[in-house]
């Protein structure tokens, strides 16, 4: 998909305020849910945090990010209001996941935190796929996502590093919070698209396969679980190993690098995604070996940012190309399904690293595997296309020695016109077309133009 076919193009202030409302959602859920992980890690064991944070809670984020778009598929009407709703929800989520003394309402509340998350990571890359501008939307969304990480990184550093053990955090993500609307009420006059209202019908002139669609959303859950398989950022690390806000400096860098890239050419942007899938493997070979843990916190975290931009500018894409709007969050909903199993499986065969090598292998295989074939349909320049196809053709008259006129015959019969078309197009008369017709269907040895249609559909040469 090197040339992106929208509808429309905004401005810079646009691409702004887009920006701006991401980077708020996200610091606020991010921020929220770092507290939520630290406060969890004072009640329940660090392998029982993973569970909930890692695993249950991105499948919680993934049925989010659903639960948002069947939402607005149903109440479009609501679009206004249910960004501002999930907001104050998760503020109120946020109060007993961060504070309560009981670990059971900990974890409820947070769980259901996550959930929210997804609902607001869904509208936000619904503005970001309607709002920002083709060729800025991935350096749009990586900006956006290392803003957030950096202002995350200082807020970690008031208090003497304890403010996400603070109540101090609620009133920050307060702030934050009503920035976040004040921000989406000012992009909300830019969606005006009236084919939105009717984002469940395909558009006929570039309709898109469901085949398609499932193959593209395996391959970023297969991705992700490939990615997460090799290191699952071990709760128990955090405190005095690892400063997770620091290490996360290293993931808006990959970010940026995957931003700016994927707009220069997204067909270098998936490559760039697939290649990272080497680092699981080189933090599998260190193992065992003297190295302090937050190597793997940066590597892990530094390829990230590839699939972070890649599977959501992959379905945004996709998106706005057919004015199909609920699937502006497919990419990150597989990926966060793909992150918690991936996440899951690391936990489960952590002492099985054979097993664990072996499995990441063969599903890095069907990545690769799977990217290619979708690699012909995505990233082949259209120019290849059609040069294949007119060698195709040329083929085709040649071993069925049609004639120059025949051969006119044929384009205007895949074009599906009829002979009085055939006859105004040529300026010749009907009963000339038809002589023409009825040659070139005894040359190609078909019985009418359908049987010749599906001859030509089905000849490789």
């Amino acid at each position: 998909m090197p040339e992106i076919a929208i509808r429309r193009r905004f401005t810079d202030s646009s691409d702004i305020n887009c920006a701006v409302l991401i980077a708020l959602c996200f610091l606020v859920t991010s921020t929220g849910w770092l507290s939520w992980e630290y406060h969890l890690l004072n009640q329940i064991t660090a392998g029982a945090t993973d569970v909930c944070t890692m695993v249950i809670g991105y499948l919680l984020q993934a049925l989010g990010i659903a639960v948002y778009e069947m939402i607005l598929h149903r109440r479009p009407d609501l679009s206004g209001i249910l960004l501002p709703a999930s907001l104050v929800l998760h503020m109120a989520l946020m109060v007993p996941a961060v504070l309560s003394p009981a670990a059971g309402l900990t974890i409820l509340s947070g769980l259901m935190m996550n959930l929210v998350c997804g609902m607001i990571a869904g509208h936000y890359l619904r503005a970001l796929t309607q709002n920002a501008a083709s060729d800025r939307k991935a350096t749009v969304f990586g900006v956006s996502y290392a803003a957030a990480i950096l202002a995350s990184w200082l807020l970690s550093l008031v208090g003497g590093g304890k403010i996400y053990y603070s109540s101090m955090v609620l009133l920050i993500c307060l702030v934050l919070t009503i920035a976040a609307i004040m921000a989406e009420r000012t992009i909300a006059g830019q969606n005006t698209d009236a084919g939105e209202e009717n984002d469940a019908r395909l558009d006929q002139r570039n309709p898109v396969k469901m085949a398609f669609l499932l193959q593209a959303g395996l391959l970023v859950f297969l991705f992700s679980i490939v990615n997460s398989g090799g290191f699952a950022f071990p709760a128990a690390d955090l405190g005095q190993i690892v400063n997770v806000e620091f290490s996360r400096l290293v993931y808006a860098a990959g970010l940026l690098i995957a931003g700016f890239v994927t707009d220069r050419n997204r067909k270098y942007g998936a490559i760039c995604a697939l290649t990272a899938l080497i680092i699981p493997f080189i933090i599998f070979s260190l193992r065992g070996e003297p190295i302090p843990s937050v190597l793997f916190w940066v590597l892990s975290y530094f390829t990230f940012g590839f699939y972070s931009v890649y599977r959501v500018i992959l379905f945004s894409d996709i998106a706005a190309e057919r004015n199909l709007m609920y699937l502006s969050g497919a990419g990150l909903l597989a990926g966060r399904a793909g992150d918690a199993l991936g996440e899951g499986l690391c936990l489960l065969l952590a002492d099985h690293a054979a097993i664990q090598v072996g499995l990441t292998a063969a599903l890095f295989a069907a990545s690769v595997a799977l990217f290619f074939k979708l690699y012909q349909v995505l990233y082949i320049p259209e120019a290849v296309h059609q040069q294949s196809e007119k060698e195709r053709f040329a083929q085709f008259a040649a071993v069925h020695d049609l004639s120059l006129r025949e051969q006119d015959m044929l384009h205007l019969i895949l074009d599906k016109k009829t002979n009085s078309e055939i006859a105004d197009h040529l300026c010749i008369s009907e009963n000339t077309v038809k002589f023409h017709v009825r040659n070139l269907l005894q040359k190609t040895g078909c019985k009418n133009r359908k049987e010749l249609l599906t001859i030509f559909e089905t000849y490789r040469g």
